[in-house]
């Protein structure tokens, strides 16, 4: 077979990028975007490799049962939304088994993954957007989402899993920056001002942040455009601007010089609040996180006497929410902002029993133990989608904590580090996937460990 082939297929299964797969009789896989378990499809191939096919749908020949009409028009272009052409039940079940496909892989068979955890909103959920800004062939201002895989922007101003003030922010800069003909960011060509506009949104008061990153320390308007954006939405607390003047694919410059309000917005989990700065973290869908949070609490089971340890704390999240049911709670995170944001949010809620300290785990762990100074009857670690540094792994190894709870976006570094810890002396108790972003492929877990049987 080769490029331009036409094959009538039966999508079989969903792999975790999200396309659709079928297996040809000579056992090689047909991956095809925008399938869904249970497709009959006419297909068109587009890449041919000596292991698989890539393939584009040219006709739907029997919908799958799982099957639904997607709610936005771009979802053939963007890619972000991959799994929005299936049933929300399937969605779950999808994210279960991702899970356990790649437990399986690393012969982890034996432990039952219980079934996703749903979240209640599965559009209009995420409470920050991060959105760059383009000029189209016809020289007009565009904005939206890149494209999967690519720098190309798709001109899309209200993703419907973003919030709906997005849409009024996003033409509202666009609008003041026509007027004023200051040109958005070019990276051939590296002229123009707008790079990013990131907004976020605190959903238990409709706290309000925009920053704007741009290519020049100040532009044109710029106290008119704050005027404007908050004329129209009373909810912005803060406008900042970011400048950013490096040729670069990082996308934030050093600093934040506020424009109008505040230098952060204020949400609250539970009781807990927490001041959220534009470089924050805080996880996306605000529906779920007490569902993540009280999901670690369930699999912690404080008393009251024990030592947490929280590696990868950010901004203190997790550890303020377990900090009254335990004796003491000491975050670790590399980011400087984010320990001072964490230190910040602690004497805010009047929590004494919480220490932060900054620097990397592989770094800080080992200081903290290696004068036997701290304990540890629990650690949990949340690390970034790379997973665990295995020296950080090795240091839990020799504190040996009666328990460990191990909190993952990415199943792929979830499974290797799991691995890992039980081949030396942890036993793997449970896990539970959870439901953090509807609609794509990402799957939130969260795992119990003990040490020893």
């Amino acid at each position: 077979m080769k490029k331009g082939s036409i094959l009538t297929l039966k999508i079989s299964d969903v792999g975790i990028s999200g396309d659709g797969i079928a297996v040809l009789d000579n056992g090689k896989k047909v991956y095809v975007k925008n399938s869904v378990v249970g497709d009959v499809l006419n297909v068109v191939l587009t890449e041919c490799h000596k292991t698989f096919y890539k393939a584009k749908i040219n006709k739907i020949l029997s919908p799958s049962k799982h099957r639904i009409k997607p709610k936005c028009n771009f979802v053939d272009v963007c890619g972000g939304c991959q799994l929005q052409q299936t049933s929300y039940k399937e969605q779950l079940r999808l994210k279960r088994k991702f899970v356990e496909t790649e437990l399986y892989k690393n012969n982890l068979q034996k432990i039952v993954v219980l079934d996703t955890i749903a979240s209640d909103n599965i559009f209009r959920y995420r409470n920050k957007a991060l959105i760059p800004f383009s000029k189209d062939n016809s020289g007009k201002i565009i904005a939206g989402i890149y494209q999967q895989n690519s720098h190309k922007i798709v001109d899309c101003q209200d993703c419907i899993i973003g919030v709906k003030e997005n849409s009024e922010i996003i033409k509202t800069i666009i609008s003041h920056f026509e007027k004023y003909q200051i040109e958005p960011y070019n990276e051939v060509s590296l002229s123009g001002v707008l790079r990013h506009v990131l907004i976020r949104k605190a959903f238990s008061n409709n706290e309000i942040m925009v920053s704007l990153i741009t290519n020049a320390l100040e532009f044109k308007g710029e106290k008119e455009l704050a005027q404007m954006l908050v004329s129209k939405n009373d909810n912005i607390k803060s406008i900042c601007i970011n400048p950013n003047l490096e040729n670069t694919n990082v996308i934030f410059g050093k600093n934040f010089r506020v424009l109008f309000g505040s230098d952060f917005i204020t949400d609250c989990i539970s009781d807990i609040k927490y001041k959220i700065s534009p470089l924050s973290f805080f996880q996306i869908n605000h529906g779920q996180i007490f569902k993540l949070y009280n999901q670690v609490s369930l699999f912690a089971q404080l008393s009251g006497k024990e030592i947490v340890f929280d590696i990868y704390c950010g901004a203190g999240t997790i550890s303020l929410f377990l900090a009254k049911q335990a004796k003491k709670v000491i975050g670790i995170e590399s980011i400087p902002q984010a320990v001072e944001n964490a230190k910040e949010n602690a004497k805010l809620n009047n929590i004494l029993n919480a220490e932060f300290f900054c620097g990397k785990a592989e770094d800080v762990v080992p200081q903290l133990f290696s004068n036997q100074k701290f304990k540890a009857d629990v650690i949990i670690v949340d690390p970034p989608r790379s997973g665990c540094e295995e020296l950080v792994l090795k240091t839990i190894l020799k504190v040996k904590p009666k328990k460990m709870i191990y909190v993952s976006c990415n199943p792929v570094s979830l499974s290797r580090d799991l691995k890992f810890l039980t081949s030396n002396g942890f036993s793997l108790k449970k896990i539970q996937p959870l439901d953090m972003f509807p609609q794509t492929t990402h799957v939130e877990t969260v795992a119990l460990l003990n040490f020893g049987k």
